[in-house]
């Protein structure tokens, strides 16, 4: 396991959907950001295929963890994802996050997302910062 930055473990320390999905922040900072799952059964469609949604929701994770080492307390602005390849039940899936570009209120994050090392999708976002109450 990586280094996770100290931001990173605050905003997901009550987090519940991590572990509703089964994900695992296995590196955050600087840009960067790790983010694992293995495919359980109630998260494959009826094609016997990753569902998309789970696959989506793994790449915005990770985009978000990378998001906000650069850009604190950001969100989801807009994201694009293109699914290459199917992945199926049991398979570790891996989504790598790498910022490149930001300034003080937005990043543009790039993910891929592989599955056993096979590429499965591609991920592009733009995170904007909130306004924190």
């Amino acid at each position: 396991m990586g280094v996770v930055d100290p931001l990173i473990r605050e905003l997901t320390k009550d987090e519940p959907s991590l572990g509703w999905f089964g994900f695992t922040i296995t590196e955050a900072g600087k840009g960067r950001a790790t983010v694992t799952l293995t495919v359980a059964p109630e998260q494959v469609n009826g094609n016997g295929m990753t569902h998309g949604g789970v696959t989506f929701a793994l790449a915005d994770q990770a985009f978000a963890m990378a998001a906000n080492t650069v850009v604190p307390y950001a969100v989801t602005g807009d994201a694009q994802i293109h699914y290459l390849a199917p992945s199926r039940l049991g398979q570790r899936l891996e989504a790598l996050a790498r910022v490149e570009w930001h300034d003080e209120f937005r990043a543009m994050v790039d993910v891929m997302v592989t599955a056993d090392g096979a590429a499965v999708a591609s991920y592009r976002g733009m995170a904007r910062t909130i306004r924190r109450r």
